[in-house]
């Protein structure tokens, strides 16, 4: 069932209870107002009757009438008769005209309805005491009696039924035709907007966007529209991301495969080894030993960055906090120290030192990788080794500035170095090539920016940029 259908269905079933209401209401108040139409009528025209002067004519043709009854003619002569009224007195019949319904008198003043032969009747009886002078002076009773029948009443009733039903059952089908034509032109541009959403889930094309400005001045539709192609953004770029992980997966299990093939071959070429030559003497079986021990130690480093790559991956903003840079770099350089047996870290920071929003365990990979790669991807050891960290703010940025006196980074190079399994050729470690792609990562995720350089020790420069918390306070 169609929202049009609904909605007219709707306008449908409440008009017609409107004018099933309103019928009731005015067909009262009318029938109400014709009511006292004709007693207004009568009051008028027993009014008209009991006037002084009209007395005072029934008093004098009483003198000179010696019997009961007079001719119609006399009263509608006399009197301005428009309906039909007659005159008693003392409860004789005196006075009356043609139409009066033959009913008893009643002594009883005011208006009463009347039944006559089936027909209904609307009487006013006035009684009035007036002297009269006979041959003593005695008073007397006039009675006048005016009656209209009700006939007038049902027929114009039925009449403005009949009329009412008429109009109001047009008016009920009109407001159903205009509903119906008013939800086609409303809920075209919806009509339109599910035609371009069938288009785009037809195609599955997501780059499609629905032409806000073609579904006419429809606020409610623009804003639909344009959450709709937001939605579609949100897919389209999730689609986006998708199939790059995918590629990036594939290449990422090919690359994976050949890393840990080269540890996997040489453990167990060298176990094989040990277990066919019992005869090797102890010096040599403990170097074989300590390769194998080496060779363990890369897998596990090699499974170790995977494992942190795919956190980092699947890391969302709710993770996120603030982050003190000062203290969580310092931490990283002391055990990076102690993990190695020396080395030289000069660390400088501003006062105050920066303040990031982001992702305390993934900055935690970001530093611990930056530092690490300098004392394995170097040809010096530990106590040659001279890095520098500087941290200074520009504008709405932390620039992070890395430098060291190691092997430095081919200028063509650094670019690939960033990649996943990638390495230098300057590289004096079998590392996984995979610590700064860690670091590259993180840079991402954190909305930053990294690039590599030559440093001015010898080394390498690594230049990071985040941005950082800015404190209302100084602005």
């Amino acid at each position: 069932m169609s929202f049009r259908f609904l909605i007219t269905l709707l306008v449908f079933f409440v008009t017609t209870l409107i004018v099933i209401l309103s019928g009731a209401v005015i067909n009262e108040l009318t029938e109400e107002d014709l009511r006292k139409q004709i007693d207004a009528r009568l009051n008028w025209q027993v009014q008209a009757v009991s006037s002084e002067g009209s007395l005072a004519t029934i008093l004098k043709l009483r003198r000179f009438v010696q019997r009961s009854e007079v001719s119609n003619a006399s009263l509608e002569n006399l009197f301005d008769v428009q309906i039909p009224t007659r005159i008693f007195l003392n409860n004789d019949l005196f006075l009356y005209t043609d139409g009066f319904p033959q009913i008893l008198t009643t002594s009883n003043n005011g208006y009463s309805n009347v039944s006559v032969d089936g027909q209904e009747w609307r009487v006013l009886t006035k009684t009035i005491q007036i002297p009269v002078m006979l041959r003593t002076p005695t008073f007397g009773q006039i009675g006048i009696q005016a009656a209209v029948s009700r006939d007038f009443v049902n027929t114009t009733m039925q009449d403005f039924r009949r009329t009412f039903i008429s109009v109001g059952v047009i008016a009920i089908l009109l407001s159903a035709l205009v509903t119906w034509m008013l939800c086609g032109v409303l809920l075209k541009p919806l009509k339109r907007l599910q035609n371009y959403a069938e288009n785009i889930n037809d195609s599955s094309d997501l780059s499609i966007r629905i032409p806000v400005e073609h579904l006419y001045s429809l606020s409610e539709v623009k804003v639909l529209s344009r959450s709709l192609n937001s939605m579609i953004s949100r897919l389209d770029s999730s689609s986006t991301r998708t199939e790059k992980a995918l590629e990036t997966s594939r290449g990422f299990a090919s690359n994976l495969a050949h890393e840990l093939r080269t540890p996997l071959t040489s453990m167990k070429m060298n176990l094989e080894l040990l277990e066919k030559h019992g005869e090797i003497p102890t010096d040599e079986r403990r170097n074989i030993l300590n390769e194998i021990i080496i060779q363990q130690d890369r897998l596990f480093s090699t499974l170790e960055s995977l494992r942190l790559l795919a956190r980092g991956d699947l890391s969302e903003i709710n993770v996120f906090e603030e982050v003190d840079l000062a203290p969580l770099v310092n931490e990283l350089s002391a055990r990076q120290i102690s993990n190695h047996g020396g080395g030289n870290i000069d660390i400088q920071f501003p006062d105050p030192p920066p303040l990031i929003f982001g992702w305390r365990e993934g900055l935690t990979v970001l530093f611990n990788n930056l530092i690490q790669n300098s004392y394995v991807h170097s040809n010096l050891s530990s106590a040659q080794l001279k890095i520098a960290i500087g941290v200074s703010v520009e504008e709405n940025w932390a620039r992070i500035i890395v430098d060291d006196n190691g092997v430095g980074v081919e200028e063509h190079e650094r670019k690939i170095v960033l990649e996943r399994f990638k390495r230098g050729s300057n590289n004096y470690a079998q590392g996984s090539g995979l610590g700064l792609s860690l670091v590259t990562q993180q840079v991402e995720i954190h909305s930053g920016m990294i690039e590599i350089s030559e440093s001015s020790m010898g080394g390498a420069r690594i230049e990071i940029a985040l941005p950082i918390i800015i404190d209302p306070e100084l602005d």
